[in-house]
């Protein structure tokens, strides 16, 4: 299914339940709404959390409803921090991997709570 946005952008779907693509007719305005939550916390002291994951879900219209559909993914990383800049507003991290971020805090009176070494949870669901 190909959508055609303001100003003319075009976006190719793939449908998961064709059976009901009979109910939408081309022309008809659809609604798409896209959310995006990125949170991060300090992880637990002898807590257990795993270096990444990445959890995700498909849930369709019933043959014969009004087409529709949610699409949810949800992922998760365990980083260090690196470094801490109060001035800047930032906190430096370091992923499993090797790669280093600097990522701005959006309330930098938290990094006053936060020590080189730390370890954080970083989840984002979309």
């Amino acid at each position: 299914m190909t959508l055609e946005g303001v100003p003319g952008g075009k976006v190719v779907l793939r449908v998961q339940n064709p059976y009901n693509l009979k109910a939408a007719k081309v022309g008809e305005p659809v609604v798409i709404r896209f959310y995006e939550v990125v949170t991060m916390r300090k992880k637990k002291p002898g807590e257990t959390v795993p270096t990444g994951s990445l959890q995700g879900g498909i849930v369709t219209a019933k043959p014969g409803e009004v087409p529709g559909g949610i699409v949810e993914e949800h992922g998760s990383l365990l980083v260090t921090v690196e470094a801490i800049d109060e001035a800047k507003g930032t906190a430096t991290v370091k992923a499993p991997d090797g790669t280093v971020d600097r990522v701005k805090a959006r309330d930098p009176g938290n990094l006053k709570r936060l020590k080189v070494g730390d370890e954080l949870v970083v989840s984002k669901r979309f």
